[in-house]
């Protein structure tokens, strides 16, 4: 499997046939030769995260190199085996040529990408040409450059379908990249008609290439989401594009403004505080202009609850797995609580604090915040937590949160989006 990460690789070939012509009249033409291919070590900083970090690119068995030169019209094709590439139609020049490669071909299609990231290594243009002429009798060394970068389009809204298409300049959709003979570098391929180099029916994390080095502009379908500068983007970066917002803020019916924040990709969007009294379940499943913040908000389900995975081993220790957001406790105002940060490209600097309000006679603090979801013979389910300095001591949803008018939870409400 492919990765991406800023080093230098060693690309090494080996043609093991050989052959010359038998008229000694004509200039000895051979076949085979020896091809050392080096990936510019660009030495700079993922953009994909706000984590320090780096991405390289790695060969694997079957990845093809294409080479060519100056003396001929064709490529030659090196595959890469299990320990080198090889080629069985290389040829040696009579005369000294400049010689050019490219990966992973002459010609790459980047319309419906699967946007794994995994896939990207497939449609990463590289190329590069040897720093003199040469025969080739001795061998090539070639320096070969990124010609691509890389988007990381975050797919905000549950259910969102998703459309990404590139527009250059001219205003021609991007279909592709074509070597560009007798030169290190690829052109930009286009098309009259939109071409999707991306198509999902849902939020979350996609990966896309695109050309580097040229204006464009992206779209998600109709919607422009950006536009580059002329330069375009440089080769061998990534770029985290978001399809729409993940802070803001909405309206309550009591008059107040009230912050939300996203926490995943196609997660609710919760509100920054906690509705100013607790409730009970009754009140709590209301919707619209009933609810006690109005329309605009509701109870989250105990699915949108699911920040993390808690549960105790065999010690008796909590074990916590980020699953939608990793969790710490932290004091605010005073106050313990679990703060959950973003762990997705584009919400790594997203947080949200849920207050543990509840101090017994040890001086530990627990919290239980209600959910909208019914699971046990009409009880409600909620988030429990238990912190004791800074240990959180146990988290779990409780599927038997009562239902009496006097028994009241905490709630943090979302946004009421259809």
């Amino acid at each position: 499997m492919k990765k991406i990460l800023y080093s230098v690789f060693m690309l090494a070939t080996m043609v093991l046939a050989a052959c010359s012509s038998e008229d000694t009249t004509e200039p000895d033409v051979k076949r085979g030769m020896v091809l050392k291919a080096n990936v510019e070590d660009t030495n700079t900083r993922a953009t994909i995260t706000d984590n320090e970090g780096t991405w390289k690119f790695a060969f694997a068995t079957g990845d093809v190199v294409k080479v060519g030169n100056d003396k001929v019209e064709s490529y030659y094709t090196f595959t890469n085996g299990e320990t080198q590439f090889a080629s069985t139609d290389a040829m040696q020049t009579t005369a000294a040529a400049n010689w050019y490669a490219y990966f992973p071909g002459e010609t790459i299609d980047l319309a419906n990408q699967s946007g794994d990231f995994a896939a990207i290594a497939n449609k990463y243009a590289l190329a590069g040409m040897t720093a003199s002429a040469t025969t080739g009798s001795e061998g090539l060394t070639v320096t070969m450059k990124a010609k691509a970068a890389v988007l990381c389009i975050v797919g905000v809204k549950k259910d969102e379908k998703l459309d990404i298409n590139v527009k250059t300049a001219g205003d021609k959709y991007v279909s592709g990249l074509d070597a560009v003979k007798n030169s290190a570098d690829f052109s930009v391929k286009t098309s009259d008609e939109k071409v999707s180099l991306l198509s999902k029916q849902d939020a979350g994390v996609y990966y896309v290439v695109v050309p580097a080095g040229v204006k464009l502009s992206v779209y998600n379908g109709e919607t422009l989401i950006k536009t580059t500068k002329d330069a375009g983007l440089t080769a061998g970066m990534y770029y985290t594009l978001l399809t729409g917002k993940t802070k803001g803020s909405a309206t309550n019916k009591l008059g107040e403004t009230i912050d939300w924040v996203q926490l995943w990709a196609g997660g609710p969007k919760f509100a920054t505080k906690n509705v100013a009294e607790k409730m009970n379940l009754t009140d709590a499943c209301k919707t619209g202009d009933a609810y006690v913040w109005g329309k605009n908000w509701c109870t989250p389900t105990k699915d949108e609850m699911t920040f993390i995975d808690a549960i105790h081993d065999e010690d008796g220790n909590l074990k916590i797995t980020p699953l939608n957001t990793k969790a710490e406790v932290q004091v605010q105002n005073g106050v313990p609580g679990i703060l959950y940060t973003g762990i997705q490209p584009g919400y790594t600097d997203k947080t949200l604090f849920l207050p543990a309000v509840e101090k017994d006679k040890w001086g530990d603090y627990s919290a239980n915040y209600l959910t909208l979801t019914i699971i046990n013979q009409g009880h409600g389910s909620s988030l429990d937590f238990h912190i004791s300095g800074i240990s959180l001591n146990y988290y779990y949803f409780m599927n038997k949160a009562y239902t009496t008018e006097t028994t009241k939870y905490l709630v943090r409400p979302v946004l009421a989006e259809k």
